[in-house]
């Protein structure tokens, strides 16, 4: 089958995928019944006839009093105009499209900032621990390995703010920034930095290189923490592809010619034990996306995470709604663009 043929096939699978999941999360917040709905836009001060005419004009608006599958497609509908209606938070309120706007670009720089960790950390760790299969190293790490994967996520970000924060003092736990370094400042308001919402790229792009290395400095931590708990994963499933790749004929042929033995680990056999773990990378964004919603909590992280946990505190349905949405969207996408690579990778897939 031609590249082009597998592609189109999984855009193909892709659409219903994508409307499965939008269809999941409006049944998931209906069951919870219209006056969870109306709440979110009823001026809760109305009472009275003036209430009882705000929930009519709601319910016509929404459409609620007409069958649950034309509810459905009027919100769809909006959806897909970018509108996912109001959330009202501690940390924010006014259109759900908003939110998504100042706090997603947060949550990425965290996610790619763990993701780095990750393959400049778990990929050489797996690949040592491959090579000296046995060793004292090998078995520190696997024990390191295993403990990280037993742990819940919000265990490490405790013995993370202990260790480094509380009893060392090395990183800042707690926000984005410290207060001071912003307060005043013209291009920081309510919290949020402008214009780009990434405060640590804001500041530099404002040259002010103090603030941008304390940002660094409180990104550290919850990348730290995501990074490692993703982290324990990729170890083993690279140690057990590499361990495979070393026994096969060609890497012992090489060996057999002179071949360097780094050369023969890090160019041919490396290569070759990739491919498990680009196969699991989907797990991995599916793990990010996971952790990120405690992590950005545990360490009040002002990301797209963070602002989904005050709106499941407030019973803000635009909120829910469109975080739950949009962590969906970027996992089916994600394993899509993973599907594509991997066909490219390895063309017997394709079949």
């Amino acid at each position: 089958m031609k590249l082009w043929t597998f592609i189109l096939r999984r855009i193909a699978i892709l659409v219903p995928t994508l409307i499965g999941l939008t269809l999941l999360v409006f049944i998931l917040i209906h069951l919870q019944g219209n006056n969870l709905i109306l709440s979110e836009y009823l001026n809760p001060r109305l009472t009275g006839q003036a209430r009882e005419l705000a929930i009519q004009r709601l319910t016509q608006e929404f459409h609620l009093n007409q069958p649950v599958y034309i509810q459905y497609f009027y919100w769809l509908g909006q959806v897909l105009t970018g509108n996912f209606g109001y959330t009202n938070t501690p940390i924010f309120s006014g259109p759900v499209s908003t939110a998504v706007e100042l706090f997603l670009p947060n949550t990425v720089i965290l996610s790619l900032f763990a993701a780095l960790l990750i393959w400049l950390i778990g990929i050489p760790l797996g690949v040592f621990s491959a090579v000296n299969r046995d060793s004292a190293a090998d078995q520190g790490i696997r024990v390191f390995s295993f403990t990280l994967y037993s742990m819940p996520i919000y265990l490490i970000a405790i013995a993370l703010i202990l260790i480094l924060g509380v009893y060392t003092g090395l990183l800042p736990f707690s926000g984005e920034v410290s207060a001071q370094l912003v307060s005043g400042l013209p291009w920081y308001v309510n919290g949020i930095s402008y214009p780009t919402h990434i405060l640590l790229i804001d500041a530099m792009i404002h040259g002010d290189f103090q603030v941008a290395w304390n940002a660094f400095l409180h990104l550290i931590m919850p990348a730290l923490t995501l990074a490692l708990a993703v982290m324990a994963g990729i170890i083993r499933i690279l140690r057990a592809s590499m361990l495979e790749t070393l026994e096969q004929d060609y890497i012992k042929l090489a060996r057999a010619k002179g071949v360097p033995e780094k050369v023969v680990n890090n160019l041919h056999a490396r290569k070759s034990a990739m491919l498990p773990v680009v196969t699991s990378f989907g797990y991995t964004v599916a793990g990010l996306l996971g952790g990120v919603v405690v992590v950005e909590t545990v360490f009040d992280f002002p990301g797209i995470g963070y602002w989904t946990t005050q709106a499941l505190l407030n019973d803000d349905v635009g909120g829910v709604m469109a975080s739950t949405l949009i962590f969906g969207i970027i996992l089916v996408i994600t394993t899509l663009v993973l599907d594509i690579i991997y066909a490219i990778i390895d063309p017997r897939i394709r079949y």
